[in-house]
């Protein structure tokens, strides 16, 4: 361990050899008192030989590091292997780019690379929620797969292009998204294989799936319950692709406000993800973070933190201390807050979120704009600062959403009580109206969002004493409430309250 911690000091100051050196016989004391080389030591190693430009002896060492973290396959294992995978990653492309080698073309990457390995390489990068370069190693894997006629390697680029198509949906790119799974699509249904009807049915899934992020609620709903049929009946009731396909519909109908069905096609997933791949897993715990988010919208706020705080902790076993899923974890434990009038807890997780988003999105995508508009409607009084930031994020949002995206409505919404807190009620009323006909179109007038808006139309028009019209919003989301709430719902109760105070505003002015 002291000749190990000398070396990555020497490494530190630039003194590679000597660092190559104290690694070397690191390893060899190892290997005489464990018996064995640590992954640790071999991937440090292997580091300090890329650097060197010694690729070979450099791929070596992690080829033996990742040897060793084969052999070790706990979940706390995991994460380890997926760093090693990432610096045979390295290696080759430093290789492959290196000046020399390309001058004299003496290398031959595709006996360096054997089949298969660029895509665990790139299913790596995914697991760290570095989705822009597992998008570069398969769209080389993609070009390999290509390149032979075999009917094994028109399965191999169906798969492929699904999982281009799933990072760039992760991404916000969700044109290329669809198109990625469009050809996929065209791949697998030359195929009368029965496989080959599952196979298609999970891409239909995937394009649902974008679908429902463009928000084209009922086009991804009937692909996921037309795709979950077929699927149960090719591969079977508790297959992981069935459970993934209820879970999606679970989180469809929460968008819907429909909590009821929600939770019972995420209640079924979570059940048959438990009794098969068990809860260290990356669908299981992802379910299990939809649940918690049902659990806070029907108003179970400790149920849902339990909930949430132990998928947290369990991603972080899985994937290290940072990674998209736990930022949108955490997003949801904020939401929880937020939802109880906690609002400085809430921030205070919203500000974590965005920190960690930034290790993996830039600027103009829709989590960091996302996530500067939840940092902010958690901190009253600053309207001036809020409408700038809402007006930046409604920038990002247009360019990757349409118009009549519900995200879209939210951020109207928001936009719209920060003019109601400068006073400026006019321009308050026509934004709550923008946002009320985005929500009839892409939700429903039946929805939380559309009781929302009415709400806070509202109290605007109370603060302009036209009880009237305030009562009338209140009784519309009153009637909303009831149909999708439990009756002693806090919003049902607030809203109860807000019709009191019209009554009671109204009889002292008369």
């Amino acid at each position: 361990m002291i000749l190990k911690s000398l070396g990555d000091l020497n490494k530190e100051d630039g003194k590679l050899e000597a660092s190559k050196e104290l690694y070397s016989e690191a390893l060899d004391i190892e290997m005489s008192v464990f018996g064995h080389h640590r992954p640790q030591t071999l991937n440090a190693a292997g580091v300090v030989c890329l650097m060197l430009d010694d690729f070979r002896a450099a791929m070596e060492y992690h080829r033996r590091a990742l040897q060793i973290q084969k052999k070790k396959l706990a979940a706390e294992h995991k994460y380890e292997m997926f760093e090693t995978l990432v610096l045979i990653g390295n290696v080759y492309y430093s290789e492959r780019n290196n000046l020399s080698n390309i001058r004299t073309q003496g290398v031959d990457y595709k006996d360096f690379i054997e089949s298969g390995f660029l895509g665990w390489i790139a299913n790596a990068h995914d697991m760290r929620g570095e989705y822009g370069k597992a998008i570069q190693f398969y769209e080389e894997s993609l070009q390999m797969a290509r390149s032979r006629s075999s009917k094994e390697s028109k399965k191999e680029t169906a798969l492929t292009l699904n999982r281009l198509g799933s990072l760039t949906r992760e991404l916000g790119r969700y044109e290329e998204a669809m198109d990625y799974h469009k050809r996929a699509l065209s791949i697998q249904k030359n195929s009368s294989q029965s496989v080959a009807k599952a196979m298609t049915a999970e891409t239909c899934v995937l394009m649902g799936m974008v679908k429902a992020k463009t928000g084209e609620y009922s086009t991804a709903l009937n692909l996921f319950e037309d795709a979950v049929l077929t699927l149960k009946d090719a591969l079977g009731e508790k297959h992981l692709s069935v459970t993934k396909t209820l879970a999606q519909i679970g989180q469809l109908h929460f968008q819907l406000s429909s909590y009821v069905e929600a939770f019972a096609n995420l209640e079924e997933a979570e059940r048959i993800q438990l009794e098969t791949v068990g809860e260290m897993n990356r669908d299981t715990l992802e379910t299990q973070a939809l649940l918690g988010r049902v659990l806070t919208a029907t108003g179970e706020y400790d149920s849902a933190s339990t909930k949430l705080n132990s998928v947290v902790e369990k991603q972080q076993s899985l994937f290290g201390a940072n990674h998209p899923s736990i930022a949108e974890s955490n997003q949801f434990i904020a939401e929880n807050f937020l939802e109880q009038g906690m609002s400085t807890e809430a921030r205070g997780v919203y500000v974590e979120v965005y920190n960690m988003r930034k290790t993996f999105f830039t600027m103009d995508q829709i989590q960091m704009a996302e996530s500067m508009v939840d940092v902010i409607r958690a901190r009253n009084g600053r309207p001036e600062r809020a409408l700038a930031i809402y007006r930046n994020a409604m920038d990002v949002y247009r360019e990757y959403l349409p118009d009549d995206h519900v995200l879209i409505g939210r951020l109207l919404v928001y936009e719209g009580d920060a003019h109601a807190e400068l006073l400026e009620f006019p321009t308050s009323i026509e934004l709550y109206e923008k946002a009320r006909k985005i929500f009839r179109k892409s939700v429903g007038d039946c929805a939380i969002d559309s009781a929302q808006v009415a709400v806070n139309m509202g109290k605007v028009l109370l603060r302009k004493c036209d009880y009237d019209g305030a009562k009338e919003e209140f009784n519309a989301a009153l009637s909303h409430y009831n149909q999708l709430l439990p009756e002693n719902h806090p919003k049902v109760t607030s809203t109860l309250s807000l019709l009191g105070r019209v009554e009671e505003e109204e009889a002292l002015c008369v």
